[in-house]
């Protein structure tokens, strides 16, 4: 097995497959984040470096680190070497997981069979995710930093952190999507704005409340007077002080130092989190809040919410018409059985009273 200092480095430019990868890449650019195509590219760059030492420390020739040639025993040797070198669950997962999705390109354009990508992947013992405590942050707990927010210095960039704080609050949008927020796609009429996940996806609407409305406008403006002053132009609902747009890092740049500050601990997947548990507690429909959280399935929303959708699924499928129906049986079975009880009682009480009058009579003969 492949220990860390035979880990070479190879040319990924001159592997065999780089123009299929290349091609791969240039597809999923389309409609993937440029963070995924970016987590895609290195995982497949190490793991054809992985794949090419295997090659080399059993003697093969390094030109046949093709994809046609990887099989699961390799795939399995490569889970193996991530473990051994202690890299976490979560890596392990992602870089495989980027692996499947190019073999899954690669047999779709049948460069390799169908069956030989079934054959990999089938079955194949991944690790298991640690379950880590995840902070949440609910609205309420949202409000009590906002309230300090408001104690401060009142500038423009506290102002456009507040919005941002109670919009992710009170929507549960994620970070990405707030920096691409276009002003535009705002409507006050209804208070709904018009959302996408990444540049050319498909864009999704989602409501937000009247306090954030009012914080808006009023940001809205702010906003106005800088662009004006620095002649500067965006299309992006959050900009700096100069004008320029603010950068998605700096939304968590702005929440860590609120958490060193006021030792108040807070990510901004911590509100989206909060969100949801407020939504799941309040007896949102799964599947509305699945549209809400832009989830592409609603096993997602479930899979990540589990705990806090417990108490609804619960209900929704006592609500079920067939939960219905067996509840139903449930109290007629019940009901069945109280009367037939009553009717035992009734015959047993007739049948003493039988009993006395034989008597009776027996002793009046």
């Amino acid at each position: 097995m492949l220990y860390a200092k035979n880990y070479s480095l190879y040319d990924y430019n001159n592997i065999n497959d780089f123009n299929l990868v290349k091609e791969y890449l240039d597809y999923n650019s389309s409609y993937k984040s440029e963070t995924s195509i970016i987590t895609y590219k290195s995982s497949l760059k190490i793991f054809y470096k992985f794949f090419t030492s295997l090659l080399k420390e059993n003697n093969a020739n390094v030109k046949d680190c093709l994809a046609k040639s990887i099989d699961r025993k390799t795939i399995e040797y490569f889970i193996n070497y991530q473990i051994q070198n202690k890299l976490s669950e979560d890596v392990v997962i992602t870089r495989v997981a980027a692996v499947k999705d190019y073999l899954k390109y690669l047999a779709k354009n049948k460069v390799i069979t169908k069956q030989k990508f079934f054959d990999v992947f089938d079955d194949l013992k991944m690790p298991k995710r640690k379950i880590k405590s995840q902070i949440c942050i609910k609205s309420n707990e949202a409000m009590r930093l906002i309230e300090i927010l408001k104690k401060q210095k009142d500038t423009f960039v506290n102002r456009r952190n507040i919005l941002t704080v109670l919009l992710m609050s009170n929507t549960g949008i994620r970070r990405k999507e707030i920096a691409l927020i276009n002003p535009n796609a705002i409507n006050f009429e209804n208070n709904t704005i018009m959302i996408y996940k990444t540049k050319g996806s498909k864009p999704r609407i989602i409501g937000f409340s009247e306090c954030v409305k009012s914080i808006m406008i009023n940001y809205l403006k702010d906003r106005e007077y800088i662009l004006k002053k620095y002649n500067k132009k965006s299309d992006n609902l959050l900009i700096k002080t100069n004008g320029d747009n603010l950068l998605v890092n700096s939304i968590s740049d702005a929440l860590f130092k609120y958490e060193k500050k006021y030792n108040f601990k807070i990510t901004c997947h911590s509100l989206r989190r909060g969100f949801a548990t407020d939504m799941a507690e309040n007896k949102t429909d799964i599947y509305l809040l699945s549209k809400i959280m832009g989830h592409e399935s609603i096993n997602t929303t479930v899979s990540r919410y589990i705990q806090v959708l417990s108490g609804a699924i619960k209900e929704a499928m006592n609500n079920h018409p067939l939960s219905k129906l067996q509840s139903s049986f449930a109290k007629e079975k019940m009901q069945d059985t109280v009367n037939k009880d009553e009717l035992i009682c009734t015959i047993n009480l007739l049948s003493q009273e039988i009993n006395r009058l034989s008597k009776m009579l027996e002793k009046k003969a």
